[in-house]
């Protein structure tokens, strides 16, 4: 019995995981900092690039078309190092740039390509007679669509802009690799000081487990609301 229990303590040691937990925890404010700022501007992003292809924007479109079409059909990493690594090479602007800014940008621009897509199929939901009543009543293209359209597409679009936040989130366990020590930097660095790998990794599940959860009420409540708006 004694054996036995000394085998699972030298693979998964009680002390050292909650004496890394705290140690792992006081990341997270960095982490949710950079997944909300990267969420708000890919949201700003997502929306302007959907009113554009919405109303099929000549040449802004064509423009769009290419931006969706790299930041879709390729990962986030190599996007993290071309922009960190590979353009640094030849703009001071962004050898300059600490790695936190850099991050929040490629995030915004990644996931800003899905938010598209998605707050784009909410705007074409919205009924047409609701475009036809607001344009008799001498509403412009654009009092239509921040009057009318935007107000009853956010109502459809709220379950999948929260998916998309919970990827923001969970990508953002990438940007340790430009030097950010953000929660998975942070495991990084404690499992190489201390070698209890299984530990320090098992807080980090736990921890992002708790937020996605937590979101995930979050998430409820808003479609509760709106739905009793509607």
């Amino acid at each position: 019995m004694q054996t036995w229990l000394e085998s699972i303590q030298r693979l998964f040691s009680v002390s050292y995981f909650l004496e890394a937990l705290p140690k792992l925890a006081s990341t997270i404010g960095l982490t949710l900092e950079l997944s909300l700022i990267s969420a708000l501007f890919a949201l700003v992003l997502g929306v302007a690039t959907a009113i554009i292809r919405y109303y099929r924007v000549p040449v802004l479109r064509q423009i769009t078309s290419v931006y969706l079409s790299i930041f879709r059909s390729t990962p986030l990493m190599p996007q993290l190092f071309l922009f960190y690594f590979g353009l640094a090479t030849v703009s001071t602007f962004i050898r300059d740039m600490d790695a936190l800014t850099a991050a929040c940008i490629i995030m915004s621009l990644h996931q800003g390509s899905y938010m598209a897509e998605n707050i784009r199929g909410a705007l074409m939901s919205v009924d047409e007679g609701q475009k036809e009543a607001a344009s008799s009543l001498g509403f412009s293209s654009l009092q239509t669509m921040f009057h009318v359209i935007l107000p009853q597409a956010a109502r459809v679009a709220i379950p999948p802009l929260f998916n998309d936040f919970v990827s923001i989130l969970k990508m953002s366990s990438v940007v340790f690799v430009v030097g950010v020590t953000d929660l998975m930097g942070k495991a990084k660095i404690l499992a190489g000081n201390s070698g209890r790998n299984f530990e320090v990794y098992v807080g980090v599940m736990l921890l992002y487990w708790i937020i996605v959860n937590l979101m995930n009420i979050v998430q409820r409540w808003l479609e509760k609301r709106c739905a009793q708006a509607y």
